[in-house]
């Protein structure tokens, strides 16, 4: 039986994209800052973010930037796929409260060495462009799973 997994490289199709929508919380900047020890006080700290230049808390970048791995390990490709490379540029803060939507388009694929080029750009609730940027992801190859 075969295991279940998503698109292989010579199903990707160019120009084909996915979407991730995410509201912000609190909780997911606390959780963060948890897991990766990153505890610089901008996205934690209310008191310390308001007498900044953006007047409240902002999420980590690298937080929003990590919503990206959900589109390539559950929608495109899907089950089974890995980011090889990421580069990102951060335009524009994201706030608490804030619903970014994270679109992935394939813009390349390469059957040979098992790899899709792929852009993503991210807007907030506003359509104010939040992130943009550009990687390498592995699509899954097909497996076979014993019963």
């Amino acid at each position: 039986m075969k295991a279940r997994i998503g698109k292989t490289v010579d199903q990707l199709e160019v120009g084909e994209s996915a979407y991730f929508a995410k509201t912000m919380t609190n909780t997911d900047m606390l959780m963060f800052a948890g897991v990766t020890g990153d505890v610089n006080l901008l996205p934690i700290h209310d008191e310390f973010a308001k007498k900044s230049i953006f007047k409240q808390r902002i999420a980590h970048g690298m937080l929003t930037a990590s919503f990206i791995t959900n589109i390539i390990g559950m929608r495109l490709p899907g089950y089974g796929s890995t980011v090889k490379r990421q580069s990102v540029r951060f335009t524009n803060p994201v706030f608490i409260g804030d619903t970014i939507e994270i679109g992935l388009t394939i813009t390349a694929t390469d059957i040979e060495n098992n790899t899709a080029d792929f852009t993503v750009n991210a807007t907030n609730q506003d359509g104010k462009e939040i992130m943009v940027g550009n990687g390498v992801l592995i699509p899954p190859t097909p497996i076979d799973e014993e019963e």
